[in-house]
């Protein structure tokens, strides 16, 4: 049986297409939450579904992602070149 190291070395060689298809298969067969180690944190399989297709998504190219400023408008909204008054 191949290790856990050779399987994702193949995995990494696969086209984008077949990754995201890989993806898609594995995400139907594990189970629906992950326990993140040292805390009581779970996330669902759905959101790392997400997450990981958005990167790919970005590492292909086809989402540029937003900038620094955007996502602080995005998180804190205002104006935040502002002092506090």
């Amino acid at each position: 049986m191949p290790t856990y190291e050779e399987v994702l070395s193949l995995a990494k060689r696969l086209p984008l297409a077949d990754q995201a298809r890989l993806l898609e298969a594995l995400s139907v067969s594990l189970p629906q939450a992950v326990r993140v180690e040292g805390t009581d944190e779970v996330i669902a399989a759905e959101e790392i579904s997400a997450s990981e297709a958005a990167l790919q998504e970005y590492w292909a190219g086809r989402d540029r992602g937003i900038t620094a400023a955007g996502l602080k408008q995005r998180l804190f909204g205002g104006n935040l070149g502002e002092s506090a008054r």
